[in-house]
């Protein structure tokens, strides 16, 4: 018998052997189970872990918290929890079968064993489980050949009404398909393309749909992953407005260029919610109004809302920084901007050298700019009139942009002069 289990870094491996003993003292059988076993499998790295339990998950999961004190939440609504410990999510799912009551549905769940909750899951190679159980640890369960499948690179349902009981799927085998460089097996594609055809997608919650589109977009190269959705599905599931045209497909690959470019140049810069590019890349084209449409059906968060919106407002509005101005004025137009809104409109105009490199100043230069002095320190300092201290900061912040002031008795000195032209 071949331990999958030792290819695992060190800390999961300890963690699995602790709820190994825990589940012969608690009296369940407990399985590694999904993408986790896939990915051992493929020698890809493993980040967090997916453990089923034939039994209740949740009592097993808490009981498991206290015993490495790590931390603990449950889904009652599920009969789902989640461990954590270093960083880590450990989900804990009780093994369950699944009825669907019409096609595209959330489905109706009750307790099951293994071999029915592993045949309940998307496609064979997601269909795996590895025991975790004292007389049979490290074992591979393979019921429905995904290790078969796996070898062979091929994507397989596990039944033939798998895409109209949940058609997300469709979405799934695209991006699997796409990550892995597999196929989509034929019998597989031809059912896949028969739930495309009758638009079973539209029968899908709005709110499922937007996640599995985040997943698609937050790939290493989601350019690839739209072209094929694009091609198979188009993104009628999303607006039947949206026609992606071969401009938008060299959009894509210019925000994956910009990217690269990004955090190779600007590491101290945050990291960039990069999915909203894409989102706002296949949204362009439509109308603010169908944009806000689509943002509140489908239920994305405010923030996320607010970048995609300013991204559509400000694509023109930018255009004026197509020219020689002064720093200050750069950082006026930008530093409104989220960062993702910025290299947005990077990829966008990036063929007018004069904007890209006022956009390149603001990164290097700008983008932190800030003074030292305060209000209260104006105030100290007895300068008058009061009111006028909101708009001495900004001009005094402009002047630093421009002149390079350093220090704080620099801009003092420099707020004194704006008081004194003020009173004169």
């Amino acid at each position: 018998m071949i331990n999958r289990l030792k290819v695992l870094p060190f800390q999961f491996r300890n963690f699995l052997k602790t709820a190994s003993a825990l589940a012969v003292s608690s009296g369940v059988n407990i399985y590694l189970v999904g993408g986790v076993v896939r990915d051992l499998i493929l020698k890809r790295a493993v980040f967090d872990l997916d453990i089923v339990v034939e039994g209740d998950a949740i009592s097993f999961a808490h009981k498991l918290s206290d015993k490495i004190k790590g931390g603990f939440k449950k889904h009652h609504a599920f009969g789902t929890a989640t461990v954590c410990f270093n960083k880590h999510k450990i989900d804990f799912t009780t093994a369950r079968t699944e009825i669907y009551s019409h096609q595209g549905a959330l489905p109706k769940v009750k307790p099951a064993s293994l071999v029915e909750d592993l045949i309940r899951r998307d496609f064979t190679i997601n269909a795996m489980a590895i025991s975790l159980n004292k007389d049979s640890y490290g074992q591979l369960i393979d019921i429905y050949s995904g290790l078969k499948d796996l070898k062979d690179k091929s994507i397989r349902i596990l039944h033939d009404g798998s895409f109209l009981d949940d058609p997300t799927r469709i979405l799934r085998a695209i991006r699997f398909e796409q990550r892995f460089g597999f196929r989509i097996e034929k019998h597989t594609f031809d059912l896949m393309k028969q739930a495309i055809d009758i638009d079973a997608l539209s029968l899908v919650n709005p709110h499922r749909l937007r996640d599995e589109l985040i997943l698609i977009l937050q790939e290493s190269k989601p350019a690839v992953y739209i072209k094929r959705v694009n091609d198979l599905e188009s993104f009628n599931f999303v607006d039947s407005e949206i026609k992606l045209k071969n401009s938008a497909f060299k959009l894509f690959l210019r925000i994956q260029k910009c990217v690269t470019e990004y955090k190779r140049k600007h590491k101290k810069h945050r990291d960039l919610e990069v999915w909203i590019l894409y989102l706002a890349a296949i949204l362009i084209e439509l109308s603010t109004q169908k944009i806000d449409k689509i943002l509140s059906d489908f239920g994305f968060k405010k923030g996320e809302r607010i970048i995609i919106h300013s991204i559509k407002e400000g694509v023109d509005k930018i255009k004026k920084l197509d020219k020689n101005l002064k720093k200050h004025l750069v950082y006026e137009y930008l530093n409104p901007y989220s960062y993702e809104s910025i290299l947005f409109f990077c990829a966008y105009y990036h063929n007018r050298s004069k904007l890209i490199a006022n956009i390149e100043c603001f990164w290097s230069d700008l983008v932190d700019t800030h003074l030292r002095i305060k209000g209260r320190d104006l105030k100290k300092l007895d300068l008058r009139p009061l009111d006028s201290y909101n708009r001495v900061l900004k001009e005094l912040l402009y002047i630093k942009i421009d002149k390079g002031l350093k220090g704080k008795k620099e801009e003092i000195a420099e707020a004194r002069k704006i008081f004194k032209k003020i009173s004169s």
